[in-house]
């Protein structure tokens, strides 16, 4: 009798998600419809869940949800689907349903193959031991501090983040000019003195890309944030229309020649991602070849945090009325002259198809070894302060440290 009872109770447990989904396929909001995230929510609003019908809920995958903006019920971050779970893995403290979007940092949801995905704490077997099954991310996929959870984009392997929803003058966490900056000096400092004990570790090294329409800031967080460091402990890139010889290679060919040594940290303006948003939107290749390169790109940069990467993704995101001032100033002001392209003008005409697949290119690339964040950059104070915190909060997380001396330094006696 006691074996009946247990097993009912596992089986009841590995239910627990199917049942959620049928209740919110009918319409009603169950416990686990109703958990709190975080995430976009401090740039989307508050955030809530709406259940959706589809193939696999009637397929036993799990439930389907979006993130929606409670103002106007457009999708943030559409269609993220959790497969069921295992007969052998009971739930503990929080549900199965939803670890993509309460504990990103270690989910390993394998697109579309139905393998188990979720955060790795909370997936046990009977005996209490961890699933050998249950891929970890790699040891230096990047950590995320209580900042940066304000920005972070679910990862959603088939689905879309909405940039409509996206408030680009929102100011979460900090809401005075002057106090940011002071706060991004005392940052800088911080950082600085974490980025020689990196430089002196020489295991480790930092990869921050940043993306986004022009004039969104790119070159801002350089010359703000990153300019004053340790020259020695840097490398910066701007990567833009491929040369004749970088044409003629894989595209991922020129990423690798630009990597950071270990103990640098690197900086890329642009970056692989401009090898799936240009044919995105142009449609220069193939579809298959385009979609093919989501996953190449995510396991490319899975590579990279084996190897000790730590990868910071940030999107940059402006207004289209506040690019339109920005580019009449680059026009106006001689000094700033030397910026405005022609070509720059032919992607704001094409603005909305951008926005749609850097939509599609934050959902599906925000793996946990490489998250992106989505940062509001109409206020360029803002956007400085909250790309150094994150880029603090990461260091001081990795702990980097002086290595010990092979010998003992209070027996060195210094020659004459």
């Amino acid at each position: 009798m006691a074996a009946i009872i247990r097993t009912l109770v596992f089986v009841l447990l590995a239910a627990g998600p199917a049942f959620a989904g049928v209740a919110a396929a009918r319409g009603k909001p169950s416990a686990l419809s109703r958990a709190p995230v975080s995430g976009l929510g401090s740039v989307l609003g508050a955030t809530k869940f709406a259940p959706l019908s589809g193939p696999n809920l009637s397929a036993g995958r799990g439930i389907m949800l979006s993130v929606l903006d409670p103002a106007s019920g457009i999708n943030a971050a559409h269609i993220l689907a959790q497969p069921a779970l295992p007969l052998a893995a009971p739930q503990t403290e929080a549900t199965a349903v939803l670890p993509a979007l309460e504990s990103l940092e270690s989910d390993s949801r394998a697109a579309g193959q139905g393998a188990q995905s979720s955060t790795l704490s909370r997936f046990y077997d009977q005996d209490g031991r961890r699933p050998a099954a249950v891929d970890a991310a790699p040891a230096s996929a990047a950590v995320l501090g209580d900042f940066a959870d304000k920005f972070r984009v679910p990862y959603a392997p088939r689905g879309q983040v909405d940039l409509a929803r996206v408030r680009p003058g929102h100011t979460p966490g900090m809401k005075h000019k002057a106090k940011a900056a002071a706060q991004l000096e005392a940052d800088k400092k911080k950082i600085f003195d974490l980025q020689n004990k990196l430089m002196a570790e020489g295991q480790r090294s930092i990869l921050v890309i940043l993306q986004g329409m022009d004039t969104s800031g790119k070159d801002g967080v350089i010359r703000w944030v990153i300019a004053g460091l340790n020259p020695l402990g840097l490398k910066a890139t701007a990567f833009k229309k491929p040369t004749p010889k970088e044409a003629r290679h894989h595209y991922l060919w020129r990423i690798r020649q630009a990597l950071p040594a270990p103990g640098q940290i690197g900086v890329f303006s642009r970056s692989q991602y401009e090898d799936i948003l240009v044919p995105e939107v142009y449609e220069t290749l193939p579809r298959s070849v385009v979609e093919a390169r989501y996953e190449e790109i995510n396991e490319f940069e899975k590579k990279l945090a084996a190897k000790g990467v730590t990868i910071l993704k940030f999107y940059l995101g402006i207004s289209k009325d506040e690019q339109k001032i920005r580019l009449e100033d680059r026009r106006d002001n001689p000094v700033k002259r030397h910026k405005l392209s022609l070509a720059d003008l032919e992607s704001r005409k094409r603005w909305d198809e951008f926005q749609d697949a850097y939509g599609k290119v934050l959902a599906r690339t925000s793996t946990p070894w490489a998250p992106w964040h989505v940062i509001p950059a109409n206020k360029k104070w803002y956007r400085n302060y909250a790309v150094g915190r994150i880029l603090r909060e990461t260091l001081e997380a990795m702990d980097p440290r002086f290595p010990r001396p092979a010998f003992d330094p209070e027996k060195v006696v210094i020659p004459d």
